[in-house]
């Protein structure tokens, strides 16, 4: 069978057919420059942890005798108290904020005077805000109060 006249001119798909290379060099150029450009864009973030322990079983605490009394620190919007046990060792008044410096200088002048030296409990009433329960902590691992425990307190 004979092709018709207007197809007899054409020529078949494979005949067109040339074998190329793709050039691939300009988006190779384009990773080269782009991918360092993003790695130093990347913001990296550094977490901040801080550890505390919860207060431990009070029934391990009986069969080995009485507990030592470790350094409380009572947080309230208004003031601090530091006591131990049920001694009152000092306090400080909070006029407007929190200030690192006037509790780290009272846990230093109180450090000399508790029976453990890197243990403390913050006793943390409900309103106090969060920035300033972490402020008092650095305070104590500054100090040298590395083992902190949290309690809370309901007005």
């Amino acid at each position: 069978m004979k092709k018709p006249l207007y197809l007899r001119n054409r020529k078949d798909p494979s005949d067109h057919l040339v074998d190329t290379d793709i050039d691939v060099t300009p988006i190779m150029n384009m990773f080269i420059i782009l991918i360092p450009f993003l790695v130093s864009m990347a913001v990296f973030t550094k977490l901040a942890i801080l550890e505390f322990n919860v207060p431990a079983n009070s029934g391990k605490n009986l069969s080995k005798g009485k507990p030592k009394l470790k350094l409380t620190l009572v947080v309230n919007n208004k003031f601090i108290l530091f006591t131990e046990g049920s001694k009152l060792l000092d306090s400080i008044a909070i006029k407007d904020e929190f200030k690192i410096e006037d509790v780290r200088t009272t846990l230093e002048t109180l450090k000399d005077s508790v029976s453990i030296k890197n243990e403390a409990v913050l006793s943390v009433n409900d309103s106090v805000n969060f920035d300033d329960i972490v402020t008092v902590m650095d305070a104590c691992k500054l100090v040298g109060f590395n083992k902190l425990g949290l309690s809370g307190t309901a007005e």
